[in-house]
């Protein structure tokens, strides 16, 4: 009985980085991972913005941290954490497919 099913492109997707760095390969493994288990049990920020709402995805506000840490370099073990935080990002675009709808009108929803 197969624990795990791995479609091969997905799969294969991960060699690349894991012959560039073993920190960033593990880091995108442990975040793309933990962030598909976690993301259906913590609700997402939603906000009323007038006839609109605007819709955090958990890969945006990722990015809004990867994005400065990867200018100032303020995260511990820096190459793990990005990579953590690319499994983050990868997961949340990968995985949904209104991952792309930041602002939506309310009739729409």
């Amino acid at each position: 009985m197969r624990i795990f099913k791995f479609k091969k492109p997905k799969f294969l997707l991960g060699l690349p980085i894991a012959l560039f760095s073993l920190e960033i390969y593990l880091g995108t493994l442990l975040g793309y991972f933990s962030f598909k288990f976690f993301t259906g049990k913590i609700p997402s920020l939603a906000f009323n913005v007038g006839n609109y709402r605007l819709h955090f995805h958990h890969w945006l506000y990722t990015l809004a941290i990867l994005v400065p840490a990867l200018h100032y370099n303020f995260l511990p073990f820096p190459q793990f954490a990005y990579g953590f935080l690319g499994g983050a990002i990868f997961q949340g675009i990968y995985c949904y497919r209104d991952w792309y709808k930041i602002l939506i009108r309310k009739k729409e929803y």
